[in-house]
């Protein structure tokens, strides 16, 4: 989860050297081909069903989406403050979409912390201070954006080893997801990013191979053992992470407003998930 942390200074660096698109086809293409290793190495078999197409589909979907949410806020604004408010808000998010679709409304320490976290991300976006236009500032629209499709992808993925392996899920998530950006992409650039330097394949290769290979298969096999409330809780080792590569890479400095919204969010999400424990 700390490489989650790292890939918002990642993203906030990649944005400097060429298009979104041309990002996200790269980084799903390659998270693609090092799944497609880790099948070959493990003998996992790499073909699915027909019932778990319509899964794949809906979660490249919005894999996409959020990687296009996830680089262009980092662009727009800082990755650290993104980092914290993206893992924090997205736990407290899932929790409300489970909650609809089982039409189960949240009692007690559930509703506590919901209402909780909610506080916090109006704090980590700066409500208060700069009243309701600070959530289309400085890309934090982009952020809520984010939270919001990631709380859809991890509860697609909570249910898709009724379907296929985890591993095998992620190769073919990857896979159609570069195929679904590669319809965004001038395809005159495509090959431009060999020609770029070794700090830009660094970062490159931390994001789609660590964060995304690595970290975020992790996860779905988290929230495919664990459920999607739980898993999501993993996502807590990530904001301290991302303030803290962020202020040492980045130079970006720790605001008042994120320290404290970051700490009431992780609270909050404390609170739901000891009250579904009990």
């Amino acid at each position: 989860m700390s490489i989650w942390g790292l890939s918002w200074t990642n993203g906030k660096i990649l944005g400097t050297y060429t298009s979104i698109p041309i990002l996200m086809f790269w980084r799903f293409f390659i998270a693609g081909i090092f799944m497609l290793g880790v099948l070959i190495v493990r003998g996992t078999e790499w073909r699915i069903k027909k019932t778990g197409i319509p899964s794949i589909v809906a979660s490249a979907i919005f894999l996409v989406l959020y990687n296009d949410f996830y680089f262009t806020g980092t662009h727009l604004g800082a990755a650290g403050a993104g980092g914290v408010l993206v893992t924090t808000l997205n736990p407290v998010l899932t929790f409300l979409l489970i909650s609809i679709v089982r039409r189960k409304p949240p009692v007690g320490r559930s509703l506590a912390g919901l209402l909780l976290g909610i506080l916090g991300g109006t704090i980590l976006i700066n409500i208060w201070q700069d009243g309701w236009s600070a959530i289309f500032a400085s890309g934090n629209q982009y952020f809520v954006l984010c939270a919001s499709t990631w709380a859809f992808l991890t509860a697609i993925s909570s249910r898709i080893n009724k379907h296929m392996s985890t591993l095998t899920y992620s190769f073919w998530l990857y896979m159609l997801s570069s195929v679904i950006a590669l319809f965004f992409v001038d395809t005159s650039q495509l090959f431009s990013v060999f020609h770029m330097g070794l700090r830009f394949w660094l970062n490159l290769l931390s994001v789609s191979v660590g964060a995304m290979a690595f970290a975020t298969t992790a996860y779905f096999i988290a929230a495919s053992r664990l459920g999607s409330e739980k898993a999501s809780a993993f996502i807590f080792m990530v904001p301290l992470s991302a303030m803290v590569f962020a202020m040492l890479i980045l130079n970006e400095p720790l605001k008042l407003n994120i320290l404290l919204g970051g700490t009431i969010s992780i609270i909050a999400v404390f609170l739901i998930n000891s009250a579904k424990k009990k």
